[in-house]
């Protein structure tokens, strides 16, 4: 949830006033449950879950609100990368955000990934503001560095503007300089950087935490366990470490409460199917020999270094 601000032109708004009052009270909420960008998924019960968590029985109303909040034009709803999203147009405009805070969902077409809306200039082109250069008064303002190509996708162009000295200023290179020194920041203290349990997911350390939890537990549904965590703790940015910890406590605790015991981890011996294996003699050929026993050891140390 964020914090948001109403003003008081909000409340002499004719459209606004030809709400229902379940509408409306749906609309005011959906400026803290939506991200810096007005957008959000297209889910009443995750927005109930939120922004009405003592109510039990307005998922229908909820949902009744959408649609006319969609009907007046107070919200779009779509999909991308096959999720259902809604977007507030205009938020960017009644809610002074000072410093954005990450998005994980970009706004329908037409609208740029802060959420303003993209307009054609005299020559038609749709222009998206993302660069900055200054203006009379030395203050950096924002213009246009992307246009559509022949096929209409927006494709990022060379813009240059002159700097203080008179010298012509190409913003594409200072972004690219900006982007690359970011990047290398970013990952300089990834460790400790806060990102959302979705980004956990997709992370490395997850993949190794998932197979190691599997191996202990596995009869436990990960998958049900992931997504029951992930739910539980949505909008929130743990470290990697952080959310490490907290998922391999979950599954442990998922695992005591659904009776399921540990995995019993395999210990190898000179005569188990594994030294057998790699050593290419049965079960008739097995001997207690000093190479059986070093394989033996070796896949043991293996198994306890993952």
């Amino acid at each position: 949830m964020r914090i948001r601000t109403i003003r008081p032109e909000f409340y002499q708004s004719e459209s606004v006033g030809s709400m229902t009052w379940k509408a409306r009270l749906v609309f005011i909420n959906l400026w803290s449950y939506v991200e810096d960008n007005g957008v959000n998924l297209d889910n009443p019960r995750l927005f109930r879950g939120q922004c009405m968590p003592y109510d039990d029985s307005v998922l229908d109303d909820i949902e009744d609100a959408f649609a006319e909040l969609e009907q007046c034009g107070s919200i779009i709803r779509y999909e991308r990368d096959g999720k259902r999203l809604l977007f507030v147009p205009g938020f960017e405009k009644w809610q002074n955000i000072q410093r954005p805070g990450t998005c994980h969902y970009l706004p329908p077409d037409g609208w740029d990934k802060r959420g303003r809306k993209i307009i054609p200039d005299d020559s038609g082109q749709l222009q998206e503001h993302s660069c900055e250069s200054p203006d009379d008064s030395g203050q950096l303002q924002e213009h246009s560095c992307e246009s559509p190509d022949d096929s209409g996708q927006l494709q990022e162009h060379s813009c240059e503007s002159p700097d203080d000295s008179g010298q012509l200023h190409d913003c594409s290179r200072s972004r690219s300089r900006s982007s690359s020194g970011k990047k290398e920041e970013e990952n300089k203290f990834s460790s400790s950087k806060e990102i959302t349990a979705d980004c956990y997911h997709d992370s490395i350390e997850y993949a190794v935490t998932d197979r190691t939890i599997a191996s202990e537990y596995a009869n436990l549904d990960v998958t049900d366990a992931w997504n029951t965590f992930a739910s539980r703790h949505y909008g929130e940015n743990r470290t990697i470490a952080d959310w490490t910890r907290l998922w391999k406590g979950w599954c442990q605790r998922r695992a005591d409460m659904s009776g399921i015991p540990p995995s019993k981890r395999h210990v190898h011996t000179w005569q188990c199917e594994h030294v057998l294996q790699a050593l290419g003699r049965d079960k008739e050929t097995a001997t207690p020999d000093q190479q059986a026993c070093q394989m033996a050891k070796q896949l043991n140390k293996e198994e306890n270094a993952k």
